[in-house]
């Protein structure tokens, strides 16, 4: 198992997974982390051309996570050659990044990175023997013609199920401006509106960037974590007595899964958010409010910061929901 990083789409998609399924399956499962992939797969090239590829002898499945690299997209023919089944993971749609977002200068194919581009991660899920993907959205867009895919759902550890939760009415976002540069922007005017009428409102992240996409001056007060590792976001998230998660109507958000919203849930926030395809698909088993245009925003977090009863029946609704969609409970999907 190959994530492609160490952050929270590698510990979501695949290495939170694959520790589950090594209680039951033991070394049959290796997780190799990013600054390890160099000694465990090589590449022998031909100037600009992969004409071998050395993996572990005894590896019968190798999952890779959002390729973009050009060589990593000629090895997996190589790969298959022998017998060895290689699957894709996708999280976003690499193809409609927003160009706000640092990732698409990355990605662009005629960017500067040349080997790297979105063409690249088509191109080596068309190869690849499965591709699995967090949202129905991303099969059509990954899997389509070929039709060797399945969605696998984003679901969260069980211990964020235990993380105490202290109710109270400050309004907040967990997230960053650097990954979501348009959709704090979908809630509108509200949240200005709602920090002028006295309501407080905190980020669990970064605040570089909030201000100006929330529409308040620059010496508005804004609660903030700063950035936050891995380990510690269930409990930064847990500090906020109400969620928001807005995201922006694109064609990138339309493929986006519900985890932010599943997160909030787990931990016992109570949540308004935008009315995408998996937000509402989560809202419809019992989770959160859904808000499309700023007013409703406004209104609906208003009833939430004014009724302890009213946040208290949606967090355990919540809780609830997430009791069925942890990793721990579904991890035999992977």
């Amino acid at each position: 198992v190959f994530p492609a990083d160490e952050a929270g789409c590698g510990h979501y998609r695949l290495i939170w997974p694959a520790r589950i399924l090594q209680q039951t399956y033991g070394d049959q499962i290796v997780v190799v982390p990013p600054r390890s992939r160099d000694e465990v797969l090589q590449a022998k090239l031909r100037g600009e051309t992969v004409v071998d590829v050395g993996i572990p002898a005894d590896a019968d499945v190798v999952i890779f996570q959002r390729v973009t690299h050009r060589y990593l997209v000629q090895a997996i023919a190589h790969i298959r050659r022998r017998g060895v089944a290689v699957v894709i993971d996708m999280d976003d749609d690499l193809t409609c990044i927003h160009p706000a977002n640092p990732a698409f200068h990355m990605l662009h194919p005629s960017g500067p990175n040349a080997m790297h581009s979105w063409k690249n991660t088509t191109l080596a899920c068309e190869a690849a023997s499965l591709v699995t993907v967090s949202t129905p959205a991303l099969l059509d867009r990954y899997a389509r013609d070929h039709r060797r895919g399945r969605v696998l759902y984003n679901y969260v550890p069980e211990r964020m199920l235990e993380v105490p939760h202290n109710d109270s009415n400050v309004i907040g976002w967990g997230g960053s401006i650097h990954s979501h540069p348009t959709d704090l922007q979908a809630m509108g005017p509200s949240i200005a509106q709602l920090i002028q009428t006295g309501h407080r409102f905190k980020i669990a992240g970064p605040i570089q960037g909030v201000h100006g996409a929330l529409g308040v001056t620059h010496n508005t007060e804004i609660e903030c974590t700063g950035p936050v590792s891995i380990d510690a976001w269930p409990l930064s998230l847990s500090s906020l007595g109400i969620g928001v998660a807005p995201l922006a109507d694109t064609k990138f958000n339309a493929a986006k899964s519900w985890l932010k919203m599943a997160e909030y849930a787990a931990v016992g926030v109570p949540c308004v958010a935008s009315p995408r395809v998996e937000y509402a698909r989560l809202h419809k088993l019992g989770v959160g409010l859904l808000a499309n245009k700023s007013n409703e925003w406004r209104t609906k977090l208003q009833a939430l910061a004014g009724s302890p009863s009213m946040r208290q029946d949606l967090a355990t609704r919540g809780r609830e929901v997430m009791e069925m969609l942890t990793i721990e409970y579904n991890a035999w999907r992977w």
